[in-house]
């Protein structure tokens, strides 16, 4: 029993390296050089953050890489690029959506007490210190 559990665990790792790259390669894009001015637009649009200066500074780094030949650290640095890049975007879309249903809620007034007979302390109150507010008129 041993025996069968040991060929077939080995005939499962063997096989397992030859199976991993098709499938990492249908999974995700090829990143290429060529697409160095499509990145520079899109980081470009990005809001200012730390994610986006990262994502700046390996496009840079992937330029530099192009220019110099050197086509496997470019396509690794906009590798980084795109991670950066797709964690600015992610922040830039939190942001808005945060900022747009700052807009939409309906605004709190807070309902300020004036003073009367009993409770002079309250605004317009002979007794009251702070500043005037709009509707308590100051009683002398």
């Amino acid at each position: 029993m041993r025996v069968i559990s040991a060929t077939i665990a080995a005939a499962v790792l063997l096989a397992a390296p030859a199976l991993a790259p098709s499938f990492s390669r249908a999974a995700t894009p090829q990143i290429t050089c060529s697409q160095i001015p499509d990145a520079q637009r899109f980081v470009s649009s990005l809001q200012p953050g730390p994610n986006t200066s990262a994502a700046q500074q390996h496009l840079d780094a992937a330029k530099r890489a192009a220019d110099a030949g050197d086509q496997k650290h470019c396509v690794s640095e906009l590798g980084r690029v795109n991670y950066y890049a797709t964690r600015s975007a992610a922040a830039d879309k939190r942001a808005s959506t945060h900022h747009a249903s700052a807009h939409t809620t309906a605004t709190h007034h807070r309902r300020v007490l004036c003073a009367d007979a009993l409770h002079q302390n309250r605004p317009g109150g002979s007794d009251y210190h702070g500043p005037a507010v709009a509707g308590c008129p100051r009683v002398p």
